[in-house]
């Protein structure tokens, strides 16, 4: 039976689901190879982990599967007694527990990767989000056992993909996971797309394909039978891209993995989920250069969340790197 234990410094409020319950270790630095995975049961988490079991070989060095367990109070009214009576769940967190531990073992048997299991007290976001901090990668499905069957996208993915500071991959419950061999990037140019592009690049296994897709959408100066356009504004898009992308196209050859470059006139929100048909994998930007600073998740990344219906990674925003167009550039006999 799992065992309580207040947690010691260094420590988040974890359980471990094995015989020998301790406390969940907070790892001090970041490991790129370490996955989180959140599961409770739900389709979307089943096949969250099935992602898992076709995407971790050559990328994962472990896994750990985590259950948030958040134990139910009863209150009484306002204006009376302000006493609550807790439930004593120590057989609810042991079965949790036990069924967290019997999706590791399967994982186990199908992965050569160290696999652990554990049960986090609070809330779903918030344990997964405390456990990822270190993480290279969080994984969730789109929905989980409280989502309305309506929406596509759950409060607890939405809150990991808006908050995590690591990429998320968000899994819907009724695609067949495959491994990603083709990789869509939506990109703007921005210091959070070009980081995207460099994740999709290094997450490719060798043969795969990236496909980094710039929607141009032209904003006309007027309306109506006014409206015009400068003539050669994507032409000079189209060059500020294959600018920005060549040198990571170069880094792309070295891990024998093919970049394709698609310039698209239109809107972002159409072209993405078009294009998104023909893929694996779509990865996003947090933010782009459309989003309100003060906004933790921009518009289109927001909208192909909710209604894109393939497996979707969102690169968190960070300080901006270096762009790539100071990158050195790819020798002479190089060709894209």
């Amino acid at each position: 039976m799992a065992r309580d234990r207040r947690p010691e410094e260094g420590h988040n409020d974890m359980l471990k689901t094995d015989e020998a319950v301790v406390d969940h270790p907070v790892a001090n630095d970041p490991d790129p190879g370490r996955w989180i995975v959140g599961i409770d049961g739900s389709e979307c988490a089943t096949n969250a982990v099935r992602w898992v079991v076709a995407n971790a070989p050559g990328r994962a060095t472990s896994l750990e599967f985590l259950t948030a367990w958040q134990a139910p109070t009863i209150g009484a009214y306002p204006m009376s007694s302000p006493s609550v009576t807790v439930f004593d769940d120590s057989e609810l967190i042991a079965a949790a527990a036990d069924e967290t531990e019997v999706v590791a073992e399967r994982c186990r048997a199908a992965l050569d990767v160290p696999v652990e299991s554990f049960v986090g007290r609070g809330g779903p976001a918030e344990v997964l989000l405390a456990a990822s901090e270190h993480a290279g990668l969080l994984v969730v499905g789109s929905r989980g056992r409280g989502g309305f069957a309506r929406l596509l996208l759950g409060s607890t993915s939405t809150q990991c993909a808006t908050h995590a500071t690591v990429p998320t991959v968000v899994v819907p419950g009724d695609l067949e996971p495959i491994a990603s061999r083709r990789i869509l990037v939506g990109f703007d140019g921005s210091p959070n797309s070009l980081a995207a592009v460099r994740w999709a690049v290094q997450f490719a296994s060798a043969d795969s394909t990236v496909v980094v897709a710039w929607v141009w959408d032209a904003t006309p100066l007027a309306v109506g039978s006014d409206a015009f356009f400068f003539p050669d504004a994507s032409d000079l898009a189209a060059e500020r891209f294959n600018h920005l992308v060549e040198p990571i196209e170069y880094e792309a050859s070295a891990r024998d993995v093919t970049i394709e470059r698609e310039f698209i006139r239109g809107t972002p929100r159409a072209a993405l989920a078009s294009h998104a048909d023909d893929v694996d994998l779509v990865v996003v930007g947090a933010r782009g250069h459309g989003a309100v600073g003060s906004a933790l998740l921009g518009s289109v990344s927001t909208w192909i969340l909710h209604h894109v219906h393939r497996p979707i990674v969102v690169v968190p925003f960070s300080d901006p790197a270096p762009a790539a167009a100071d990158a050195s550039p790819p020798p002479d006999n190089f060709r894209g």
